[in-house]
């Protein structure tokens, strides 16, 4: 089988999910911010030609183009290996209705309003803004909240077994897990401390997510 190719940033949350897909499934692959000879930047229009929203990650399987995370990893299911969805209809649609939501909502509150703005501070002098990270807690703490009870009795969040929904969670876990302790939201939601600690020590989280 030919090397994948997943265009986008190693930072990336979503550009982290399909590289656990690709590990998980023992698929080769390499990252690049580059196609056909050009370098491409993340949100501009070198990337238009490969995302019309100029987004990652986008995978390249020899010369057939496919952007969207979700949509990467349906067509990575069919690679082999071990699956990500599940053959009972109704666990195959939480799987689906878990990856939408952490994709969209899930992301929002704990990526674009609270880690951006703690690694790409907009604050006078470079530094973080408080108001808007304190404006942002409750969606986040929310969110939190939500995935702590999904996983009250459950090892992974849907599945018995890994699946699209954690390879989307995890990564943006990661960065929370690893916030300073003033900043960090985890303590109150220990079942999400345990799933983090328990999937980051299997073999396909190394290279992807944060070592301790």
């Amino acid at each position: 089988m030919n090397t994948l190719t997943i265009i986008g940033p190693e930072f990336s949350t979503f550009v982290k999910s399909i590289e656990l897909i690709c590990k998980y499934k023992g698929l080769d692959y390499q990252l690049s911010l580059e196609h056909e000879g050009k370098a491409l930047e993340v949100s501009s229009d070198s990337l238009t030609k490969l995302h019309p929203y100029k987004k990652v990650p986008i995978l390249i399987d020899e010369g057939y183009i496919l952007p969207e995370s979700n949509a990467i990893a349906r067509y990575l299911e069919h690679f082999g290996g071990p699956s990500i969805f599940h053959s009972n209809p109704q666990v195959y649609g939480q799987i689906d209705a878990w990856s939408s939501m952490l994709s969209i909502y899930a992301f929002r509150a704990l990526i674009s309003d609270y880690i951006i703005e703690i690694k790409y501070p907009s604050g006078a002098n470079n530094q973080i803004d408080m108001t808007k990270l304190t404006a942002a807690q409750p969606a986040a703490l929310q969110t939190l909240h939500n995935i702590n009870k999904q996983l009250a009795n459950n090892h992974y969040l849907v599945a018995n077994q890994f699946s699209l929904a954690d390879a989307i969670a995890l990564p943006m876990l990661d960065y929370h897990m690893h916030l300073p302790a003033h900043l960090n939201l985890l303590a109150e939601f220990p079942n999400v401390i345990a799933y983090y600690k328990r999937i980051h020590a299997m073999p396909f989280c190394k290279g992807v997510l944060h070592t301790f």
